[in-house]
């Protein structure tokens, strides 16, 4: 079959673009009958004068997301391309540029919800160009639900935005306007962020339903731009709307916004600029905020719980200035201050004062430059009856006060005065103390009711000044009043005072010092009063405190686990109601018992005819030691300090017979210890005469050996030797002589040798006895 020119023609255009991938299409031109495609794939055609003048086309989204729509674009052709719904209401469009040198596709992005949209193609008005010009075109789609979908342009046509994510979005002409809905599901912090670009400005605020603007920003289009605007808001839980708007060539950019949320209740909550609208604030907590425009003011209400000292603090900034007061419910100003803009500014400014329990209020304003500057501002709250409670600048409002306590407050203004009332127990001399500082200089004084002034003074305020002022005067007992005042420089500055009473010094007399041993030891005092304070310390100055007691009678007795081994001081105090502590008296105690030696350190030497000795090892010099001859009183034997690790020492008779001796020993700074007991041998017997000993040395029956003129118990030995040798026979006396049997002592004549040992002595030398041979 031959295909006429006009067919082959198109058959070759149909198989060239199927190569390409793009796919023609014959259109229409009406939108009844648009010629549906796909979505991300491309798509070309051809307008024709007087025929399909315009194309249209059906596309179908299967789910919410971001459409872009692409057009190829032609040095000298315009086309103009628009995005429809089945009403003829246009979402987007877009006309291609028609320059010499022009390359690449328009572009234009719109989020659509899931459903059918069209696209028209058509030429401009009065511009042919476009007639008989193959044109290219494709609709890309990203699925998301983080796109602004059409039509959003007013609250109840509102796109949902979740916080903490981002949206994207385009303004299609200077009227457009894109609102989204946001619900923030706690109170707490909201940013309102926008990617800024050069070049171009968006509008961008957050609102509540009733259209009352609660944060708003405009971009930067600076060329060097990069980063987003943000804005922070504390905002209580509730559902807002963010409006995206054109400020300056924004039609048709593609743009970024996003809502971040922190979950807190320390943040500032829009509208807080009334007393009544305040936000609550907790105590030792940070709380942020901002300062929307130069006539807001931010109030925050905090409860004291009790009396006490309250400090409130703001972060500083460079450039920036905030100034802070703290109210009561009547706006009165118990103090202010203004944070310091310095160039290398960094901490917190501060202030402190002192309330009564009960309800004030915070309120932060601008001063300069602090429109839309997050601030940090925080609370610190120390309960307690020893700071200054204002308003208390006159008699009738002083704050009572106790003696020996420190006290703190603070100057508000130049102007102001701070009164304390006192009661002196008893007459005596009443000292009135206070910090000094530098730079500031503070005038004190003590006065009576009648305004009569018994002692004042002024502080230094020398750069290098430390220490105390101070004056001391004697006064009856009865109240009196602590006034304090500016004299230079003072405001807002802390001071701290104490007035005082001192204790009368107990005597040593009242003090007993027990030093145990293996227990604790015991202190006793004498002479106190009900509800006197008793301490016990180590040192005369600064040192350890070993016990404290409050007596309940006339007398206390303290405890603690060590005084000390070895003799020495513990100093005590006494504190009375009402006053401060007393001096530290020193109370002597004597160290604790020795240990005992043990008798393996004890060696004793009884002598005969010459003196006794007794020596004492593994001890140390100057440590005594005592010989007692009995374990308990009885009587001194020797005693003697060593010089070195051993001692020797003398007696001149410990006893003839064997005993015991008792010997202690005291070591350096401490008690005798208790006696160890030491036994000792009898001296050596006296020898037997020879006259006293015979032998017979019998021939076919045994020998015998008789002593005679010995005492019952006396103990007979006889042996074949001088020395060593064997033990031939041994008997106890039972009168005064006895007789020794032995088996053979030798048929030839010899010797024996005969010792006695008297009871409670020791064994005597032997004695030399011959005898004749047997017969």
């Amino acid at each position: 079959m031959i295909l006429s020119a006009r067919k082959l023609t198109l058959v070759c255009i149909i198989v060239a673009f199927s190569l390409l991938g793009i796919k023609p299409i014959f259109t229409y031109a009406a939108i009844s009958n648009a010629v549906p495609i796909e979505v991300n794939k491309t798509y070309n055609g051809t307008l024709h004068e007087g025929k399909n003048e315009q194309d249209f086309y059906k596309f179908s989204l299967t789910s919410d997301g971001n459409v872009t729509l692409s057009m190829k674009q032609k040095a000298g052709v315009t086309w103009d391309v628009t995005i429809l719904n089945n009403k003829g209401e246009i979402f987007e469009s877009l006309e291609t540029d028609n320059s010499e040198l022009i390359e690449g596709n328009a572009a234009v992005q719109v989020g659509l919800p899931k459903g059918t949209y069209y696209i028209k193609v058509s030429p401009i008005p009065y511009d042919y160009s476009a007639y008989g010009q193959r044109y290219e075109f494709k609709v890309g789609f990203a699925a998301s639900n983080n796109y602004e979908k059409e039509f959003n342009n007013s609250l109840a046509t509102a796109n949902a935005m979740n916080v903490n994510q981002s949206y994207k979005g385009t303004i299609s002409d200077g009227n457009d306007q894109d609102i989204y809905k946001v619900t923030v599901p706690n109170d707490g912090n909201v940013t309102l962020s926008m990617k800024q670009k050069p070049g171009i400005r968006w509008y961008a605020s957050i609102q509540t339903s009733s259209g009352k603007v609660m944060e708003e920003l405009t971009t930067d289009d600076s060329e060097l731009i990069d980063g987003y605007a943000s804005k922070e808001v504390g905002l209580p839980k509730g559902t807002y709307y963010v409006q995206v708007s054109d400020d300056s060539y924004s039609e048709n950019e593609p743009y970024e916004v996003q809502v971040g949320f922190i979950k807190s209740d320390n943040y500032e909550k829009e509208f807080n600029n009334s007393l009544t609208a305040a936000n609550k604030m907790n105590l030792n907590q940070s709380y942020k905020g901002s300062i929307n425009n130069s006539n807001d003011k931010d109030i925050y209400k905090v409860d004291l719980p009790s009396d006490g000292n309250f400090t409130l603090s703001m972060k500083q900034k460079a450039g920036v200035k905030w100034s802070v007061s703290i109210l009561n419910s009547k706006s009165q100003d118990f103090d202010s201050f203004v944070t310091d803009d310095s160039e290398l500014i960094e901490g917190y400014e501060t202030m402190q004062v002192g309330l009564p329990k009960g309800s004030y209020y915070i309120a932060v304003e601008p001063d300069s430059y602090s429109e839309d500057e997050p601030y940090e501002i925080k609370t610190a709250f120390t309960a307690s009856n020893n700071y200054e409670k204002e308003f208390n600048n006159t008699l009738t409002t002083a704050n009572p006060i106790s003696l020996n306590q420190l006290y703190k407050g603070t100057m508000s203004d130049s102007n102001d005065k701070d009164i304390y009332k006192i009661v002196v127990p008893n007459d005596g001399n009443v000292t009135l103390l206070m910090k000094q500082k530098a730079g500031a200089q503070w005038h004190a004084q003590l006065q009576n009711s009648n305004g009569y002034v018994y002692k004042d003074f002024i502080t230094n305020g020398d750069e290098l000044v430390s220490g105390n002022a101070s004056v001391q005067t004697w006064l009856k007992k009865g109240t009196y009043y602590v006034v304090i005042e500016n004299d230079s420089y003072t405001e807002d500055i802390p001071y701290e005072f104490i007035t005082s009473m001192k204790s009368s010094a107990l005597k040593a007399s009242q003090i007993k010092v027990t030093n145990n041993k293996g227990k604790d030891d015991v202190i006793e005092v004498s002479g106190t009063a009900k509800a006197d304070i008793v301490k016990v310390y180590n040192a005369s100055s600064k040192g350890t405190l070993l016990a404290s007691k409050t007596s309940t009678g006339p007398s206390v007795t303290l405890t603690t686990k060590q005084v000390g081994e070895k003799a020495g001081k513990v100093y005590v105090t006494v504190t009375q109601s009402g006053m401060s502590e007393s001096d530290r008296v020193a109370a002597g105690f004597s160290g604790e018992q020795s240990n005992a030696l043990s008798a393996s350190q004890v060696k004793v030497t009884n002598n005969k005819g010459k003196d006794d000795v007794i020596a004492v090892s593994s001890i140390a010099k100057g440590d005594i030691v005592k010989v007692y001859n009995a374990n308990s009183k009885g009587t001194l034997i020797a005693s003697k300090t060593s010089t070195g690790t051993s001692v020797t020492l003398t007696a001149k008779q410990v006893g003839e017979k064997a005993g015991k001796v008792y010997v202690s020993i005291t070591r350096s700074g401490m008690s005798e210890s208790a006696r160890t007991a030491i036994s000792f041998a009898g001296e050596q017997s006296n020898a037997l005469q020879s006259s006293q000993v015979k032998v017979v040395n019998n021939k076919g029956k045994a020998d015998s050996v008789t002593v005679s003129k010995i005492a019952k118990g006396d103990i007979i030995k006889v042996y074949n030797a001088s020395s060593k040798g064997t033990l031939l026979a041994s008997k106890e006396s039972a009168g005064t002589s006895t007789t020794l049997s032995i088996k053979q002592l030798g048929q030839k004549a010899g010797k024996v040798y005969v010792t006695t040992t008297n009871p409670g002595m020791t064994e005597s030398t032997r004695t030399a006895v011959n005898y004749s041979a047997e017969r």
